[in-house]
Parts: C-alpha cells; sequence; structure tokens
C-alpha cells in the first residue's frame, strides 16, 4: 500500500462492528433488522444472511442500503459511521 492509500476493509469492517453494537443494544436478531428493512422498500429484499456478512465486514454496501439500516433502526445515519481508524 503506497503512502496515503486507504484500506478500505478497515472502514466496511468498522461499519460492520457499529452495526452490530448497535442492533445489539437494540435487542433486534440479524432477521429482525432484515424484516424491518424489507418493510421500508421492496427492492432489493434484505435476508438475515445479508446482515451477517455486512457485520462480519465481508460487504461493501450501499448508501441506500445505509440509509434503511439507520431508519429501520430508528437512529440517525451518522452514527453507522462514528469510528476512527
Amino acid at each position: 500500500m503506497s503512502k496515503g492509500s486507504v484500506n478500505i476493509n478497515l472502514y466496511v469492517k468498522q461499519f460492520g462492528i457499529n452495526l452490530k453494537k448497535i442492533r445489539e443494544s437494540k435487542n433486534m436478531t440479524q432477521l429482525d433488522l432484515a424484516t424491518a428493512m424489507n418493510e421500508l422498500s421492496t427492492d432489493p429484499l434484505i435476508d438475515k444472511t445479508t446482515i451477517s456478512r455486512i457485520e462480519n465486514g465481508r460487504t461493501n454496501i450501499t448508501l441506500t442500503t445505509s440509509v434503511k439500516i439507520s431508519l429501520a433502526l430508528g437512529i440517525d445515519l451518522k452514527v453507522l459511521y462514528e469510528f476512527n481508524l
């Protein structure tokens, strides 16, 4: 990695860690979160496996998905991104 380059995977993983912490603090399962997200929109449908992949930093999500997550959790979008690397 060259000077000034960023390891994007660190951000993806930290986002997942934040998501899991917040979800668990709301006493929601991954299935609960997926269901709540799917109630906001019909396309594309989110399943429990997708939530697991996000929380484990194995997938990079879109802004649309981030917004759906924040709405389903009842939090400000910025809370999902509050971390320092």
